[in-house]
């Protein structure tokens, strides 16, 4: 498939970046989808098989672990070696941990996986964009990213732990860093996006109170309708998007008041970096 676009997404095994990664694989793109559960790797590709028998494109699994740093390292190592190529990163995956759990490197779970293994992730596979003509960068975000980033205790350390609070800092955060990375990505002509897929009945709600849970059921849309914002970026040329922007609903959304402030972003990044500093060995147009 030598004119295929070579797309790496992040939480494709379930919810809305399975969704987008069937369609995308069923239109002709070469999907390069991230799995830490063997099973659920085998499964997309069965249900790959079985909705688009006749696919033009095709799916193929990277083992990785966002909880652990040394396994994104060893993602990326391997993304790098077999693929010439990245059109797209789409950082997907996310968590909401019910309670209070630890990273395989001792950092709060939500915290890792929803921010930093993606900008790790980022950083280490943005030379593999050096070769496309329309590079994107895309996060998925939620709605509800209010308040601020707690950057002296971003892990509940030293106050009482709530799932919602971390998590909906950790979807702030993703909002901030695509605003502040936009200027020098856009410069070398990569698009960086940040996208709300909208009220999402997935297993990211399994954490959720009863109440949450019946709303979520009665008033959530589908992964395959969730997943329309993430496609539409996916697919869109950059020149008919606005770099650093958030969208919903596949167009520009105005985000919380607290997405706009530029210097806590700048503030946030230096907090990334430091807790990256193991695995950041070069510069890049993120950190330097």
């Amino acid at each position: 498939m030598p004119n295929s676009k070579y797309i790496l997404i992040t939480g494709a095994t379930s919810g809305i970046g399975k969704a987008a990664a069937l369609q995308l694989a069923a239109d002709g793109a070469v999907v390069i989808a991230t799995a830490r559960n063997q099973g659920k790797g085998a499964d997309l590709l069965e249900d790959y098989r079985k909705a688009h028998p006749h696919g033009k494109g095709r799916i193929e699994l990277v083992e990785c672990d966002l909880a652990s740093f040394e396994s994104v390292s060893m993602a990326c190592e391997e993304i790098a070696e077999s693929y010439h190529h990245l059109d797209t990163i789409i950082n997907n995956a996310g968590v909401m941990a019910k309670n209070f759990t630890k990273s395989r490197d001792g950092i709060e779970l939500t915290w890792q996986v929803n921010v930093l293994a993606p900008m790790l992730m980022s950083h280490l596979l943005l030379p593999k964009f050096e070769k496309v003509l329309e590079p994107k960068l895309i996060f998925s975000t939620s709605g509800f990213h209010i308040g601020n980033v707690d950057l002296k205790d971003p892990e509940f350390l030293e106050k009482n732990y709530v799932s919602w609070q971390a998590y909906r800092q950790s979807k702030l955060a993703l909002i901030l860093l695509t605003r502040l990375m936009a200027p020098a990505l856009t410069e070398k002509e990569i698009g960086v996006y940040v996208q709300h897929p909208g009220l999402v009945n997935t297993e990211i709600n399994r954490s959720s109170g009863p109440l949450l849970k019946l709303m979520f059921g009665v008033f959530a849309m589908s992964a395959e309708k969730g997943a329309d914002t993430l496609l539409y970026l996916t697919n869109t040329p950059n020149d008919e998007l606005i770099s650093g922007e958030y969208y919903s609903k596949s167009r520009v959304t105005k985000s919380a008041k607290g997405a706009y402030d530029m210097q806590q972003a700048e503030k946030l990044l230096e907090l990334i970096k430091d807790y990256l500093k193991k695995y950041i060995q070069e510069d890049s147009l993120i950190f330097s």
